[in-house]
């Protein structure tokens, strides 16, 4: 199975992915983004705020490690001292190692990847994320340097300073490949499962990526600069057995992610009918972006919150699991 997610979230005055600290000046990482020209002829540069795709993972390692814990699923003491040891290092130090003995040990490495480069063993992350980026051709992105003033010391001046802050409609896409929890390559190359409880670390994998959101697991600079965030829509499909990607959330003049991505799976679905595909779909929707969900031949559901929605997809991969 292989679920795929995008979201749109609205984010206003954060600080959550700084590129440097020179002097007195703090930059927030900035992408070049296509914005289509009015005339419709052709695309212009745009430079935007944005959150890099390592940010976001580092924040979903952090509640992957907490939620294993809470649940005793084996996570290695590297992962679990992550904080200690100022990161993720995931064994990359070490001299040897094998594959199938460190994703036994531990759920950190399976879902997210490892690499010991001295030892040539290495780990594609399962999980993979966009970097949130904004919806240029919804609404406008902002970056303002905010100013501030140190506290002098006795006998010195006020020193200033200024962090640069981010406002935008976010787009944020996520993957799981669900299959590759658990389980890893044998000597001729096939799918070996290597843990008894593949739906318990799959179903805490998963369960991850609502706390990552629903509780702003991810950025930095949130002690002064807390974002005012709030999910605005959202649309997730889960697909067997060859992956299907949702249409990246946004809003644009030629139609919007909801219809397009229903639009796609029944095309996807159809085409490859002949291996089984199948394909649901979840979606939330607070700006009013779609008034109306066509029949499909496949199944679309309305949900409320990125909670719901992890809520339904957890459904579906259960009941795929269990038969």
């Amino acid at each position: 199975m292989f679920l795929s997610m995008s979201l749109r979230l609205r984010v206003e005055v954060e600080a959550l992915n700084m590129v440097e600290a020179m002097g007195a000046y703090s930059r927030h990482r900035t992408v070049s983004l296509l914005k289509p020209r009015g005339d419709g002829k052709g695309y212009r540069l745009v430079i935007a705020p944005a959150v890099s795709g390592q940010a976001i993972a580092y924040g979903y390692m952090k509640t992957l490690v907490a939620l294993a814990l809470q649940k005793n699923l084996p996570v290695c003491d590297q992962c679990r001292g992550y904080e200690v040891k100022g990161g993720f290092v995931k064994h990359g130090t070490d001299t040897s190692g094998d594959e199938e003995t460190i994703v036994r040990n531990c759920i950190v490495e399976d879902v997210t990847g490892f690499m010991i480069a001295q030892a040539g063993v290495r780990r594609t992350s399962a999980i993979q994320f966009s970097y949130m980026v904004p919806d240029i051709d919804f609404s406008e992105a902002a970056i303002e340097p905010q100013f501030h003033v140190r506290a002098a010391k006795p006998g010195e001046k006020p020193q200033p300073f200024q962090v640069e802050a981010g406002t935008a409609i976010y787009v944020l896409g996520i993957a799981l490949d669900i299959d590759k929890i658990g389980v890893v390559a044998d000597k001729d190359g096939k799918p070996k499962p290597v843990v008894a409880n593949r739906l318990d670390r799959v179903k805490t994998a998963i369960q991850a990526i609502a706390g990552l959101i629903e509780g702003l697991m991810f950025g930095a600079k949130k002690a002064r600069y807390l974002p005012i965030q709030e999910v605005v829509g959202a649309v997730a499909a889960v697909s067997h057995p060859v992956p299907f990607m949702v249409t990246p959330a946004r809003v644009s003049r030629d139609g919007n992610y909801i219809t397009k991505t229903i639009s796609r799976a029944e095309n996807f679905a159809k085409l490859f009918s002949d291996v089984g595909e199948w394909i649901k779909l979840f979606y939330m929707d607070r700006e009013g972006v779609v008034q109306e969900v066509k029949p499909s031949t496949v199944e679309a559901t309305k949900v409320d919150s990125v909670s719901e929605l992890v809520a339904k997809v957890l459904e579906v991969v259960e009941q795929k699991f269990q038969g």
